[in-house]
């Protein structure tokens, strides 16, 4: 069963790379019909993005000039808790891993990743954080 289009979702992608930032791009493009994406080359960069709205989804780079992609995470998580986060490494380790979960990253994907992995993970992503949202936004009358 084939999963739905995502309509109208906003992703931030932190990624100082070029080539990986235009790949990723071009992945969350085919994901769904109405994805906006802003890029952010910095950490520092993403953090004014986030502070000036939400998102559905940040898409993070592991090493990023200036400040790490977990740092990035931490302060992110402290602006805007509710926002599901996919970090991504080209270093993996199993110590890294532990960091991922300890620091409240969603998901965590090793570079490179291919297409059809990453366009799975994001739209599980925005579903999930979509049907949390509408689970929090009911209210209970007893």
């Amino acid at each position: 069963m084939d999963t739905p289009p995502i309509l109208s979702k906003s992703v931030l992608l932190v990624e100082d790379n070029e080539l990986d930032a235009c790949l990723t791009y071009n992945v969350l493009q085919e994901c769904g019909t109405k994805i906006a994406v802003e890029i952010a080359s910095t950490a520092e960069e993403g953090l004014t993005k986030v502070r000036s709205r939400p998102y559905d989804l940040i898409i993070c780079d592991y090493r990023l000039p200036g400040m790490d992609g977990f740092s990035f995470l931490k302060l992110a998580k402290r602006i805007r808790g509710d926002m599901p986060v996919i970090l991504l490494t080209g270093y993996p380790s199993q110590d890294l891993e532990a960091q991922v979960i300890h620091h409240g990253s969603s998901t965590y994907l090793r570079k490179p990743v291919d297409a059809q992995t990453l366009s799975k993970v994001v739209r599980e992503s925005l579903f999930a954080h979509t049907d949390q949202q509408t689970l929090n936004d009911r209210t209970i009358v007893a």
